[in-house]
């Protein structure tokens, strides 16, 4: 009967966490049309357009040892109140029809550095609240809900900005954060019986916390591994960035040519957090995590020889189908590995080298483009050639010995005998991996 009720409550958190991200979907479109309907400056636009990727160069490294030391479900209950207050700020001064572009960028900013305090928290929320096949399929569904959200938010928000102003999509962004509010706060009651956060450690010990969290992930070779695997997929992916370029201005596509090619990524984002589940039942996941890099890789490749919009759309589907899984099984198996104790420092650092990397790809791949007179094919097909030479290099050195790694049942609470601050050996290390 506990069991039920423990993954009723699951459920339902994880069901507000689905109206969150489309709220996160929503911001995608709506904060930058607000900036273009006030300045019609596409440079104002584009620095709209980024408030997640700077939040996580500001606040990435250090939300890692605050949440460790706080209890995650605080975390996610303040940074759901700020975003509230600020799309509510936001529809207000739609409405008011202000036009302080500094300030709502300034808030969109702020927004950026709450959804890096959520996300990192989420992590541990979700392995202290889930276990074994749970904590798998709870990763699934909700990268499911964020792929989704990459589709239906922007279309939302322009449907509601068509037929009754931008204001109302600003307003129903805050009314997803209050959603989530309502299931954090009833689902971190349930959680503190199932976990046991650590309080607070005096501050002075903060900078050797961090450097404990770095130090744990540096010398855990499966750790490293994968993180360096991330890093090179992320930096090849830069070139996905020219996906529509590819379509609009190389292959001369209709706008709703376009929109299917974009369709295409979003749909199978979604497949790749569908299939997550099943793959991971039936595969070890390090060899599959590996195995879904590589065609990530040959995905890549197909984009670049891709002589209509309807084989881009295809290969686009397919390139985002096993990036989706990759990150699913790498995400699950960090939250497995990681001591409860450290996992909001190691999971705060991986995401942001990882996310440092991605502009660094896009525009090594641009620059590239431009060399070539404007033709995309040679950074496609020079990313899968560096995807497909590093991946087998990164398996040979580093991720064959962990090749029969299972997914562990996940222990809930600190090690035993661990501290907050203290760097421990967890149950998979003590397995030889």
């Amino acid at each position: 009967m506990v069991a039920l009720i423990r993954l009723g409550g699951t459920r339902l958190f994880l069901a507000g966490q689905a109206v969150s991200l489309l709220g996160d979907g929503l911001a995608i479109l709506a904060i930058p049309l607000l900036v273009l309907e006030l300045t019609h400056n596409p440079a104002a636009a584009a620095l709209a357009s980024v408030p997640r990727a700077v939040g996580y160069l500001v606040a990435g490294l250090p939300a890692g040892p605050l949440i460790d030391r706080a209890n995650p479900w605080h975390v996610l209950i303040a940074a759901d109140i700020v975003r509230v207050a600020i799309f509510a700020t936001l529809f207000g001064l739609s409405v008011s029809g202000s036009d302080s572009v500094g300030v709502i960028l300034a808030l969109a900013f702020i927004s950026g550095v709450a959804g890096v305090f959520f996300e990192t928290a989420l992590a541990v929320a979700v392995r202290d609240l889930c276990r074994d096949r749970e904590l798998v399929r709870a990763n699934s569904f909700l990268e499911s809900a964020s792929q989704s959200s990459i589709l239906l938010g922007p279309m939302a928000v322009g449907l509601l900005a068509v037929s009754v102003g931008l204001g109302a999509a600003l307003l129903v962004n805050a009314g997803t954060f209050v959603v989530s509010l309502a299931t954090l706060w009833g689902a971190s009651r349930r959680a503190t019986r199932i976990s046991d956060p650590h309080g607070w450690a005096p501050w002075r010990r903060f900078g050797a916390e961090f450097r404990n969290g770095l130090r744990y992930l540096a010398t855990t070779s499966i750790l490293v591994s994968l993180a360096v695997l991330a890093v090179v997929a992320n930096l090849c992916l830069g070139a996905a960035t020219l996906v529509v370029f590819f379509a609009r201005d190389y292959l001369s596509a209709a706008p709703w040519l376009v929109g299917l090619v974009v369709a295409g990524g979003g749909l199978g984002g979604v497949l790749g957090a569908a299939t997550a589940p099943a793959l991971i039942a039936r595969f070890h996941p390090v060899p599959l995590c590996v195995a879904a890099t590589l065609v990530t890789g040959v995905a890549l490749a197909s984009v670049g020889l891709a002589p209509t919009v309807w084989w881009l759309a295809a290969s686009n589907l397919v390139l985002v189908w096993s990036d989706v899984l990759a990150s699913i099984v790498v995400r699950t198996l960090r939250q497995q590995i990681v001591p409860r104790e450290l996992l909001g420092r190691v999971t705060s650092a991986v995401r942001w080298v990882v996310l440092a990397t991605t502009p660094l790809g896009a525009v090594l791949a641009g620059l590239l483009t431009q060399l070539a007179e404007n033709d995309p094919r040679p950074a496609f097909l020079v990313a899968a050639a560096l995807l497909g030479v590093s991946t087998p290099a990164i398996w040979a050195v580093g991720l064959r010995r962990h090749r029969n790694t299972p997914m562990l049942p996940v222990r809930h609470g600190p090690s035993p005998g661990a501290s907050s601050d203290r760097s421990t050996t967890s149950l998979v290390e003590r397995r030889s991996l």
